[in-house]
């Protein structure tokens, strides 16, 4: 192995380790909290404050942070975003009251944002064109295996060795993937001559995501709706911002001049926004009309992400070959079908076919996100890799809210304000078999973008390394 492929396969190591450790922060965390709850004296509504903190901070930070690498250099952002994220890990575990706990996970969340926004654009800077969808589908199945192997390690670890040994653990890998950035990335920041970074555009950018957050999660109440309001107000404000902008934080031509990268994004929110939800819905399916305890239902829940985690490198190596375009829709009916297949689950379906319904989605999930990811980036210019690596997380985050935000609305609509449970078992599956099967046509629209989403090379691809 030469010294190139050697330095390849170190960055592409390292931004694995990344794409794992954030996920893995996450559903990892999620069982922890009853236990740190316990600890620290925490309420109920500070404990839903530790998911949602981290949730918010990542997106509000994800875009503004990817210009930031455009312009002062990718490399030095990652790193900085992986001390911040190793170190804040470390400090979680010291956290003496759930004040200083929720402070910190959010300075968690903003270097989680640094990275994300950023290994994207690292691998496509590492790696020559024909080799680009293997080291996607890796870097796709470093999230998978973060997100299925969260909730079950995180389980075993807090049960045997108490919650603080999650943060101490999963800030191991971070320090090995320190070392390897230290030693083959360019880490120094130097400015790009002429660039200017759009402070307006990034307050209001932040201000919109962070509105729209709150607002989805308090759609119960007026102030919900007013956040929601105010922050597609923002949104607008932000979109005339960056038109007239000469150095815009988002530049708008992304959209509007590749039907790549526009037809690819969209897809990516519909398929993320329904499979997200889903996964939602069959857990409280699980658990209220299976009688499933939550570490049963999760461990069969697993069963997606882990089909996701084998199947993407796989696709990956082969979206370097065929139309990614073909591919990423291809997954999309894949997805489509499991999502109308769950739809049909009441409470005498056997688990057979609930793991059928899992294998589906994982499958169709695994097919649709390293090509879409390859279609996406295709005719971005190598200049703005950092921004449309961000746009990405993004995208998926969002999609994923407006996921939960429907599914609230229509839960409340049929079961109202009363405990899930048995009693309400009827109604809810009422609102789960309307949701499933909305989602299902959601991914044939998304499949249908997908398959029109051809790619057509930036005229700057010439400027990249060979």
């Amino acid at each position: 192995m030469n010294t190139e492929t050697s330095k390849q396969w170190a960055i592409l190591t390292a931004v694995v380790v990344t794409q794992c450790a954030v996920p893995f922060m996450l559903s990892a965390v999620g069982v922890c909290l009853p236990s740190i709850g316990r600890d620290l004296g925490a309420t109920a509504i500070q404990l839903t404050l530790v998911e949602s903190v981290f949730l918010a901070v990542n997106a509000m930070f994800l875009l503004p942070l990817g210009r930031a690498a455009d312009i002062l250099g990718r490399g030095g952002v990652f790193l900085t975003g992986l001390a911040i994220f190793t170190a804040s890990s470390l400090s979680l575990a010291f956290a003496p009251d759930m004040a200083g706990f929720l402070a910190l996970r959010a300075v968690q969340g903003f270097g989680g944002a640094m990275t994300l926004a950023t290994g994207l654009a690292l691998l496509y800077d590492a790696f020559p064109p024909q080799t680009r969808g293997r080291a996607l589908g890796i870097s796709v199945a470093g999230i998978y295996l973060g997100i299925s192997g969260g909730p079950f390690l995180g389980g075993v670890i807090t049960t045997h060795m108490g919650w603080r040994w999650v943060f101490y653990l999963g800030m191991l890998p971070c320090l090995v993937s320190l070392a390897i950035c230290l030693r083959n990335l360019d880490w120094r920041l130097r400015p790009k001559p002429g660039e200017r970074f759009d402070w307006t555009g990034a307050v209001l950018c932040v201000l919109c995501i962070g509105l729209l957050t709150y607002g989805s999660a308090h759609t119960e109440s007026m102030a919900g709706w007013v956040s929601m309001a105010g922050g597609a107000a923002t949104l607008a404000a932000f979109l005339l911002v960056e038109r007239a902008s000469r150095s815009p934080l988002l530049d708008l031509r992304l959209f509007s001049d590749n039907r790549a990268f526009s037809l690819g994004m969209a897809a990516m929110f519909l398929i993320y926004s329904s499979a997200f939800g889903a996964s939602f819905l069959l857990s409280l399916y699980l658990q209220c009309g299976r009688n499933m305890n939550p570490s049963e239902a999760g461990l069969l829940l697993a069963f997606q992400p882990l089909v996701q985690c084998l199947v993407s490198p796989f696709t990956g190596r082969l979206s370097d070959r065929l139309p990614v375009h073909l591919m990423a829709g291809s997954g999309a009916l894949c997805v489509a079908a499991g999502l109308l297949l769950a739809s049909t689950l009441d409470a005498g379906s056997g688990q057979g076919t609930v793991i059928a319904v899992l294998a589906v989605v994982g499958l169709g999930i695994g097919l649709f996100a390293a090509p879409n990811m390859a279609g996406v980036m295709s005719g971005v210019a190598p200049q703005r890799y950092g921004v449309a690596s961000a746009l990405t997380g993004q995208t998926r985050t969002l999609g994923m809210t407006c996921g939960m935000v429907l599914i609230t609305l229509v839960i409340s609509h049929f079961v109202g304000n009363r405990p899930l449970g048995a009693e309400v078992f009827t109604q809810y599956h009422t609102a789960m078999r309307l949701l499933l099967t909305l989602f299902g046509c959601t991914c044939l629209l998304g499949s249908v973008l997908a398959f029109l989403g051809a790619a057509k090379p930036h005229a700057s691809r010439s400027q990249e390394k060979p």
